[in-house]
This record gives structure tokens, sequence and C-alpha cells, in this order.
């Protein structure tokens, strides 16, 4: 079935050039049970690496509770871009805030004080799991450690993320994206030969940490459901960044030698690589694994001699030859479209794909569009936005992100009135006395 035939405006290809034939149905609609109803968590976190996971469970359905403070926002809060000053700060969202900490539940307290934290441990007490990404032993300077929450809720799922966990030489060191990803080896084995180090400019570690944290928490919940017992789970961002470069780490391990730094290039497959594409800085990268592909390539590039070429006959030749027969692709590629290249490789079985921009993503990529991957979600500030969506594929159970995120405790009234039970004159002692925090879109009651 053909799909998203609408032309673009300027230059831009059709959708339905760009990615011809979609699937016939969009993705499920959102109703019904969802996969963790029922289930709550709280939330003390900052960044990625914590926020990801609530995210994810509120996705499927769980109540998720943030606890911020208007003297320590989560830092997210502050990501705005130039191009959108009417965001702000308080109590509007920024677009980071939006796809990490999209459909949960806010509420502000004054950690410093007894009395905010007697108000986090009677949230605590009501909740099955807690998620923190606090440095080590905060948490457990405020009173909310691990052996002081078991004893209010001995079955409750406490989760702490931190750059190198709890134990080691390194547990107390300060931990930042960057710094993960160097300590890890992955900016060591990133970017070209010839060029030092590279950074991927996006929280790697945090996402990785968070997947695998998430999948902690729901054995420590399956693990509950079987016996009645909560625990502890102590997760390293370190640890969870190098586990996935397991392979290149191996050659170390095995032969005592150094993974090369290959750019776009592989150790397996020839050609590999990013080529340039008609137009302003236009690529497409491409893979040809294994000797049939290579054999259908030469076919597609009009190039037939090089399947008996000796420099491109076989995989070991080819590597060996890597700058050559890059050099011989880009010839081909350069005065063909990009979308062009990736449509005809793609129908002889080769792996190729547009290295798309942000623009091309959200605007205009038909295959996203038909998943229904793009969500539209109500946002404070904005009415409503656009936002990736959470590629789960639950057909059953399918999750919805049901709003952008919140102002700063603009949920106070329902998790202290009707969750807590809080009386509105034992609030307003509470807002008094600086536990609660009013919404940042409210000011605090007369004395």
């Amino acid at each position: 079935m053909k799909r998203c035939t609408e032309e673009s405006s300027g230059s831009r290809r059709s959708s339905s050039e760009r990615c011809e034939i979609m699937a016939s149905s969009e993705r499920a609609p959102a109703g019904g049970a969802q996969a963790l109803q029922g289930l709550r968590v709280v939330e003390f976190t900052s960044g990625m690496a914590g926020p990801w996971i609530g995210r994810l469970m509120a996705y499927c359905g769980a109540e998720v509770i943030k606890i911020e403070s208007q003297q320590r926002p989560s830092v997210v809060r502050l990501y705005v871009s130039p191009r959108a000053p009417e965001l702000g700060v308080q109590a509007a969202l920024s677009p980071w805030f939006t796809d990490w900490d999209a459909g949960k539940r806010f509420v502000a307290l004054d950690l410093t004080r007894p009395e905010g934290v007697a108000l986090a441990r009677r949230i605590v007490a009501v909740s099955d799991v807690l998620v923190e990404n606090y440095s080590s032993g905060v948490m457990e300077k405020l009173g909310l450690g691990y052996e002081d929450l078991e004893r209010i809720r001995p079955d409750l799922v406490y989760f702490s993320s931190s750059g190198y966990g709890d134990t080691g030489p390194c547990r107390r060191y300060v931990s930042w994206g960057s710094n993960i990803e160097a300590m890890s080896g992955l900016a060591t084995l990133s970017g070209f030969p010839e060029r030092a180090c590279t950074l991927t400019q996006f929280a790697y570690p945090d996402a990785q940490s968070a997947l695998h944290g998430l999948f902690a928490v729901l054995c420590a919940l399956d693990h509950r459901s079987r016996t009645g017992e909560g625990q502890r789970i102590t997760l390293s961002q370190l640890e969870a960044t190098v586990c996935v470069l397991g392979p290149l780490l191996m050659q170390q391990l095995a032969r005592g030698e150094e993974p090369p730094r290959l750019g776009n290039a592989s150790l397996s497959a020839a050609p590999q690589g990013c080529y340039p594409c008609r137009g302003e800085d236009r690529w497409c990268a491409i893979t040809v694994e294994g000797d049939a592909a290579w054999q259908r390539f030469c076919e597609v590039v009009e190039r037939p001699e090089w399947k008996e070429d000796p420099r491109f006959a076989s995989l070991t030749a080819r590597l060996g030859h890597r700058a050559e027969l890059d050099a011989a692709i880009s010839q081909w590629t350069r005065t063909r479209d990009a979308y062009e290249v990736m449509h005809t490789l793609q129908r002889a079985g080769i792996a190729a794909g547009v290295a798309q921009t942000a623009e091309d993503e959200f605007r205009h990529d038909a295959q996203l569009k038909a998943r229904g991957f793009i969500e539209e979600v109500e946002h404070l500030a904005k009415g409503h936005v656009l936002a990736p969506g959470i590629p789960l594929g639950l057909t059953g159970t399918p999750g919805r992100t049901g709003r952008a995120g919140a102002a700063m405790g603009q949920d106070n009234d329902y998790v202290f009135g009707e969750l807590l039970g809080m009386s509105p004159d034992e609030i307003r002692s509470a807002v008094l006395v600086g536990a609660i925090e009013p919404a940042a879109t409210e000011r605090a009651p007369a004395p």
C-alpha cells in the first residue's frame, strides 16, 4: 500500500519517494489496560540515566511521581533552545524535559528540611519502586537510603544508578556522560584513525544505563511477585557502557591488541562507509556484507568488472583496498540523490540508509509516520507538541504519553491531598514551614 504521497515544500522529495512501500496499518491506538498499570514509582532523579527509566515506565501505565526542589531543579528543565525563549525555565518545559520526563506527576519538596524528608518517606511508603541517580551517598545523607526506607516498605524495589557504582575507588567521583564515555573506552574507539578520540555528543552511557536499569527493576518486580521480597539494585553507568563494547574489548583480552579506530569502516564488511551524495552535506551509509551481496552491488553500480578485479574480488582483498574502493563508490553516489541511492541498493537487497537530519526524521520520514512513532502530546506552555515515541511495540497493552510534562510541583494537590490523605490545613502548614514548595505557577499562601 502506498502511503504519504503529499509533496513536501521546496526541493524536498515527496514522502512516497523517500520510503516507497509502507505498512498497511498504523500503530495500534493506545487504549485499555497498560502493561504496568497499578504500579507506583517515586523518582529522585536528574539528567537522563534515572529519568528515562521513569519515562518508560510511565509510558507503560505506571504512576511515576518525580520529587524535585526549586532550589535544585531537574537539569533538563534548563535546556531551552535560544530559538524558543518563550519556553522559559519555570514553570514551562524544555524539549529535553519532554523527551525524558513526559507522562509523570511532579511534586516539589525541600529535602533539606526534616519535614520535607518526612513527606518523601510517606510517598515511598505507598510506592512499589524507587529510582534515584544522585551521586553515591546523597540519599543516605538525606535519610532516604535503602536501609532507612526498607523499614517502612519491606517489599520496596530500590534502584540506584551512579557513575561508578557504590563500591570501588571511584565510587565518589563526579560523573557526566562525557567522562563515562571516556573511561569506558567508547571515546577511544570512536572517530577516525587520523584523529583523536571522539565523544558521541549524546549521553550514550545514560541511555545504556537506563535500559539496563529498567531491565533490573522489572527483574526485581518479578522476583517480588513470586516471593514478596524487595531488594536494592546498584548499577554502575561505567559498567553498563563497557559491557556493550564487549566484542571490541575481547581483542585486547584475547590477543593483547588495541582495537583499531575505524571511523565508518568495519573489520568484517567492505565496502562500508558513509558516502557523499548530490546536494549540500547529503550522505548515504552503505554496508556490503558477503560475496553474494558484493556481486549484486557491482551490478547495481554498473561496475561488473569489479567482480574479477583482484583488488576487490574477495572480502580480504576489499578490506586491504578500502580507500580505493570508497573513492570509486563515491564517484557513483555523488551524482545521485541520497534517497535514490538508498532505494536503489535496498531493492537489490543491500543495506543502505540516508544520513538523515533531525528535520528529515521529524518532518518528512514516511516510515516513522506510518508507524505512528512521532506523538502529539499536551504541553504546558505550547498547547501540543510533537515528540519522539517509545518503540516498545506492545500490541496487547500499547503505551501512551499522557502529557509532555508539568510545572514543578504541579501535582502537589493530588499527591499530598488525594494520595497521602493530607487535609488542606496540613498541606498549608507544610507549605508555610517550607517543606512543600508551591507549584511553580503559584504563590505561597500568606501566613
